[in-house]
């Protein structure tokens, strides 16, 4: 297939992804943008610390004594060069997407980095991610070379992206990291490691061109994509002034129990440290103890997680206590709000200060409390905008805004476009000139100058990532004791936001159970982080006048509930 016929992200689309340049030229006065990307930041730091940990990474399945792999900045410097020389002998060329759908090693850090050396757009999917979805991201973003572990976590990764490259004829490459190699793939380990290739042209340092395309799973199951800069990147780490705050303190430690290839993770864990001749610390298979050791051993000063996997953390450390003496700030949060009484209780147990964020794919890190108002330690603020940051939804200063509206955001950190599944081109943010970008959730003010996330619209549901809502539902009615299906968010008081399944029994069957319906869903390629953890069942389905399914009324009805009481009578949403 002729590459300029292939769809997707092409350099031809990625020169319409601007902004006005006096907005750029603004943004660079106020320092949160710069002419640099995060590879001057690994070359100053490699030239200068060679010997410094530039990434630290737990792999759980490699022998004891060998599970953590540390790898210095004068090591990444030298593999970003032999990846991009890798890449480009694949055939890839400044503005074309690479896809990877990898867990947290050092080699994703590494590829990553070489996608912005080489100027090709990054595209990382999550681990967690199953055929359908990895098959509607390749599909947007046209990625001309995608690469997978050869089995993770019992899925067949290598076997799954082979199924699918027969209806992806402009997907040149399936390069395959691991010991088992499918037929017609590239070695990862041969072609990136152990081949040496002709070093990769030096394309024209862009800080403002994209160079990261998030995927984001919408409810049908139908990707979309939101198209970052390093500049955009960078801003999330330069509007941090605030010295109670992360801060941008030289040298510092970060980690995040998120995959590495979510952009919470992309930030805290490689552009972060990047940033501040830091060091980034992961773990490729969650585990709250490794994370505690982690914490500990690598002597991290900063720490992300969302609530469910802090709520995991507590109980580790309360069985056995460490005594993490580095260890100055936790953050939590996400899409979802993380409990007063969670934050408090972490404070105490791993003696550093706990504060809440709210953050989006569009954004990144958005809000942030100060930890130490009663709203906040009752539930009732997600935080103050980052410096830069303009939300949509703040009423006048110390007036708690009384409506919710749509959370729309603007400011250096905002993505320059969003390219949704179906539509020809990327909505630029910038398109109309005043860059207001909906973020899908609602908010209000908080009384304290920040605001208050309140719900998702539509049926947006998950707590880090988005669950396909419409696929599971689907699944769903392919179980044969389930006669109608509905998908909502509910609230877990430890875990945070998570799914849950509204039934309808099939009249001639007995109703499932939740295992049951868990692991129905799980032979049907539904990922792990998607499958619900509480099932209702009802005699009917609260419908509008059109008949569909009313979401909105089910999740307020779900709040009401006290979960596994059995429901017989028809819903009251009102």
């Amino acid at each position: 297939m002729n590459p300029a016929a292939a769809p997707g992200l092409t350099p031809a689309v990625l020169d319409t992804v601007t902004v006005p340049a006096e907005v750029a030229a603004a943004y660079r006065a106020g320092g949160w943008w710069r002419t640099e990307t995060f590879l001057h930041d690994l070359r100053r730091t490699a030239a200068l610390s060679p010997a410094r940990p530039a990434i630290v990474a737990h792999r759980l399945h490699r022998p004891a004594g060998r599970r953590v792999h540390t790898v210095t900045y004068a090591q990444l410097a030298a593999h970003v060069e032999r990846f991009a020389a890798a890449l480009h002998a694949l055939g890839v060329r400044p503005g074309e997407p690479v896809a990877y759908q990898l867990p947290a090693w050092w080699e994703t850090t590494a590829l990553t980095l070489a996608c912005l050396r080489l100027g090709a757009v990054a595209v990382p999917v999550l681990p967690t991610v199953r055929s359908h979805e990895l098959a509607q991201t390749l599909r947007l973003t046209g990625a001309r070379v995608c690469v997978v572990p050869d089995a993770w976590e019992g899925h067949p990764h290598a076997e799954a992206l082979a199924d699918l490259a027969g209806n992806l004829p402009w997907l040149r490459h399936r390069v395959v990291l691991g010991d088992a190699t499918t037929t017609g793939a590239v070695d990862f380990a041969r072609h990136f490691l152990h081949t040496s290739h002709p070093p990769a042209p030096q394309p024209r340092t862009d800080a403002d061109r994209p160079a990261l395309a998030v995927s984001v799973m919408t409810t049908d199951a139908a990707a979309s994509a939101v198209l970052h800069t390093p500049n955009t990147l960078y801003a999330n780490i330069s509007a941090q002034h605030d010295p109670t705050g992360p801060g941008r303190r030289p040298h510092e430690v970060f980690y995040s129990a998120l995959p590495l290839t979510s952009l919470a993770s992309l930030l805290y864990t490689v552009c972060w440290p990047l940033a501040v001749g830091g060091t980034g610390v992961c773990q490729d298979v969650w585990d709250p103890d490794v994370c505690l050791d982690l914490l500990d051993t690598a002597g991290v000063h900063q720490a992300y997680a969302a609530p469910v996997y802090w709520t995991e953390v507590l109980a580790a450390q309360r069985r056995r206590p460490r005594q993490l003496r580095r260890l100055r700030l936790l953050l939590s949060g996400g899409r979802t709000s993380t409990a007063g009484p969670l934050l408090d209780d972490l404070r105490d147990a791993l003696g550093a200060p706990a504060r809440n964020l709210w953050g989006a794919p569009e954004v990144g890190m958005g809000t942030l409390t100060k930890g130490d108002t009663p709203a906040e330690r009752e539930g009732r603020s997600d935080g103050l905008p980052l410096d830069g940051l303009q939300v949509s939804v703040l009423p006048r200063p110390g007036h708690e805004g009384a409506t919710p509206g749509a959370l729309c955001v603007r400011g250096p950190s905002v993505c320059l476009a969003r390219w949704h599944h179906g539509e020809t081109a990327p909505a630029l943010t910038w398109a109309d000139g005043d860059g207001w970008l909906g973020t899908g959730d609602t908010a209000l003010g908080d009384g304290l100058g920040g605001i208050r996330v309140t719900e998702r619209a539509g049926t947006r549901t998950g707590s880090i990532f988005m669950a396909p809502v419409d696929l599971i539902e689907r699944e769903l009615l392919a179980h044969p004791g389930v006669a109608e299906a509905a998908v909502v968010a509910h609230t877990d008081p430890d875990l945070g936001e998570r799914t849950c399944a509204v039934l309808v029994p099939a009249a001639d069957q007995p109703p499932p159970a939740l295992l049951e319906l868990r692991e129905h869903l799980a032979a049907r390629g539904i990922g792990e982080a998607f499958l619900p953890t509480r099932m209702e069942l009802v005699s009917s389905l609260p419908r509008d006048d059109h008949g569909a399914v009313r979401h909105e009324g089910l999740r307020r009805w779900i709040a009401r509930l006290l979960p596994g009481q059995p429901r017989t009578t028809p819903i009251t949403t009102a």
